[in-house]
């Protein structure tokens, strides 16, 4: 819990009244309790949003606190299976009266009582059969969630997350199977590592994707800000890789050893694809500088677009099925061959699949969830 200095701090960052040096101070201090940071979020994201509803005087604090959690975590995007914490949006109105601050100070006393009051309840072990906590994004929908350190992480379609109670006791460690994106809360005490079929990423502060499917023959992590290590599962020493920021690691999983080696003879170090000694097993390659993360395949989930560029039909279904939750059989080899590029953002799947006859001859029939697509009917 903090101590009244830093209360009234946040305060004073509420009505608009703090210094440089007070913001400066605020700051420091929740860059080293991150946890805390999640908290004064929550109920700053609600001061400014108007939505006090504390106009009753004998509402008791448990009740007041799970009406403002409520509207503070209201969100528009499909989810399932999981509770949805948005990112707040906090300006400073500076044209509030100083006194403010101060009305400020005494709601926000009691309303961070009562928040830590619920967090440590919900951080207190209870007797359970299940030692994991599982987050799910099923087919067709896209989920976000804040962990206990304050990371957020973006799930996309068909994809699941479970991390252990303890988490963060010493290590911050998660299980994925699917895609998402992370953006790790930096903790130097506290490795963040996403552990997948293949590979481990370790990092400590940092955004970044990884899509590791069951179905895929491939595992990748993109890097967009910051420094991650890859390792191979079995081989922790030998096989560890730095990526840096615009790089992406493909890992193909059907080969049985991975090795860091060098890069190749004659090489340049700025080479847009980096192979290192088995390129069939792993391959790092530089992104485009220029692009924004809506516009590359690797992000663009997150902004509600699935883009595809000179991916085979048999490439493409995969992440239609998971994208617009339909099952995806071709009773033709010639039509599971043709390439496509382009952009799926508000299509409906039957609109889709008609943008995508416009430049290959293939037809489709859709029973229930089952699409079964031939070759074009002349």
């Amino acid at each position: 819990m903090p101590d009244q200095r830093i209360l009234l701090l946040f305060a004073r960052k509420l009505s608009g009244e703090a210094s440089p040096e007070e913001l400066r101070e605020l700051e420091a201090y929740l860059r080293e309790h991150p946890e805390e940071q999640y908290i004064q979020e929550i109920l700053g994201n609600w001061w400014e949003s108007g939505h006090a509803g504390l106009s009753k005087p004998d509402a008791g604090e448990e009740e007041r606190f799970s009406r403002i959690w409520q509207q503070a975590s209201a969100t528009e995007e499909p989810v399932s299976d999981v509770r949805i914490y948005p990112t707040p949006v906090f300006p400073l109105r500076r044209n509030w009266p100083w006194r403010r601050w101060v009305a400020a100070a005494a709601v926000l006393a009691g309303l961070l009582l009562t928040a830590y009051y619920f967090i440590i309840s919900e951080k207190t072990p209870t007797p359970s059969f299940a030692s994991t906590n599982e987050i799910v994004a099923k087919k067709g929908t896209r989920s976000k969630v804040l962990l206990p350190d304050g990371t957020q992480v973006w799930l996309n379609a068909d994809s699941r997350l479970s991390y252990k109670n303890a988490f963060g006791d010493s290590l911050r460690e998660v299980v994925l199977e699917g895609e998402a994106y992370f953006d790790v809360v930096k903790d130097s005490r506290r490795p963040f590592i996403v552990h997948t079929s293949g590979i481990n990423i370790r990092v400590l502060g940092t955004a970044f994707t990884v899509k590791s499917y069951p179905r895929d023959p491939t595992i990748e992590a993109t890097l967009l800000r910051g420094l991650i290590e890859v390792e191979k599962n079995n081989q922790p020493r030998s096989s560890r890789i730095l990526l840096k920021p615009n790089e992406k690691l493909v890992y193909n999983k059907s080969m049985n050893q991975m090795t860091s080696g060098a890069i190749a003879p004659g090489e340049k170090e700025d080479s847009t694809v980096r192979e290192i000694n088995k390129p069939e097993t792993i391959s790092i390659s530089t992104l485009a500088v220029n692009s924004t993360d809506s516009t590359r395949a690797e992000t663009s989930w997150i902004y509600g677009k699935l883009i595809f560029e000179g991916e085979s039909f048999r490439q493409l279904a995969p992440q239609m099925e998971r994208w617009f939750n339909v099952k995806i059989l071709f009773r033709d080899e010639k039509a599971a061959a043709f390439r496509f590029t382009g952009v799926f953002e508000s299509e409906n799947v039957s609109d889709a699949l008609h943008a995508l006859q416009l430049t290959a001859p293939f037809s489709y029939t859709i029973t229930g969830n089952e699409i079964w697509i031939d070759k074009k009917v002349k």
